[in-house]
């Protein structure tokens, strides 16, 4: 996986300005700000225990922002729920299944399928100081780290993915709101340097941003709340025109089948998920 922007870091890791105070680079204040926005909307005590107060505030303001945007407000809710829904189809059946998740913030995914599924072995991967204060924010909720749980510090745009894992394999692999802050030659090196670390009939999960994607939100209120988030989480450098576009990108390095999904579609599916949603990502499924 090489999304190095230079030699020492990779760019959504290199020290930048933002006008909230969330975090010295633009990867550190997405993560509080979808924290913050999660608890906002779904006050469980994981999602509580992972944002920080001003972290809240902010992600309150950005609801408020796009207040009578329902479906964009939906979509921070339905996009990790519909990424657990792939991760576990993608791991059904798999003997010994292996999971890892790369730049997860302060997502409690990682601990959500371990604790739920104790056969399941789990690795988390993200910059140090996420990792650190990560495990700092469970402590103090009192939420016990599961045995199956690995927590790994790297940065995977100076360290390859392969290395941090000892050469070990998995069954799938996840990355969710990752790809959009990477022009699309740099994803297809990071979509290169996970399929090495797949099994054979391993799965890659990820989401990308597609021109649709982009022009819905940009429209109505909810503009003002992304114009907002971009310019403290950086700027999308990655955007495809549609889902064949996408299923090319990764086909091109390597990947036996790709499978895309519009939110809306996995909504349909799936009762629990919120409803209208937004199309405001598309999920890749790629099969090595």
């Amino acid at each position: 996986m090489t999304d190095r922007a230079d030699d020492q870091t990779s760019l959504t890791a290199q020290e930048s300005s933002g006008i909230l105070g969330l975090g010295r680079s633009s990867g550190q204040r997405s993560a509080e700000m979808l924290a913050g926005i999660r608890a906002e909307l779904m006050p469980k005590p994981e999602y509580l225990a992972m944002a920080r107060p001003a972290g809240r505030v902010i992600g309150g303001l950005l609801i408020r922002l796009g207040r009578g945007e329902q479906a964009k407000s939906n979509f921070v809710i339905a996009r990790p729920e519909a990424f657990r829904y792939l991760i576990s189809e993608a791991l059904r059946d798999k003997p010994n299944p292996h999971y890892v998740e790369l730049a997860s913030g302060f997502l409690p995914r990682a601990w959500q399928m371990a604790s739920q599924f104790p056969q399941l072995r789990v690795t988390e991967i993200d910059l140090p100081e996420v990792m650190e204060e990560k495990q700092r924010r469970f402590s103090k909720a009192r939420l016990v780290l599961p045995p199956n749980l690995r927590m790994l510090s790297a940065d995977l745009g100076v360290t390859p993915l392969s290395e941090v894992l000892g050469g070990e394999k998995a069954d799938v692999i996840s990355a969710e709101g990752l790809l959009p802050y990477f022009t699309l030659d740099v994803v297809q090196q990071i979509g290169t340097g996970v399929r090495q670390s797949l099994k054979v009939g391993g799965i890659f999960i990820a989401d990308i941003l597609t021109k649709e994607a982009v022009h819905e939100l940009g429209q109505g209120r909810a503009r003002q709340a992304a114009t907002l988030f971009r310019r403290n989480a950086g700027n999308w450098l990655g955007v495809v025109d549609d889902s064949a576009h996408a299923q090319e990108l990764f086909k091109a390095v390597g990947y036996s089948r790709v499978e895309t999904y519009r939110i809306s579609e996995l909504a349909e599916r799936l009762a629990h998920l919120p409803k209208p949603v937004a199309n405001a990502t598309l999920f890749v499924v790629a099969h090595n």
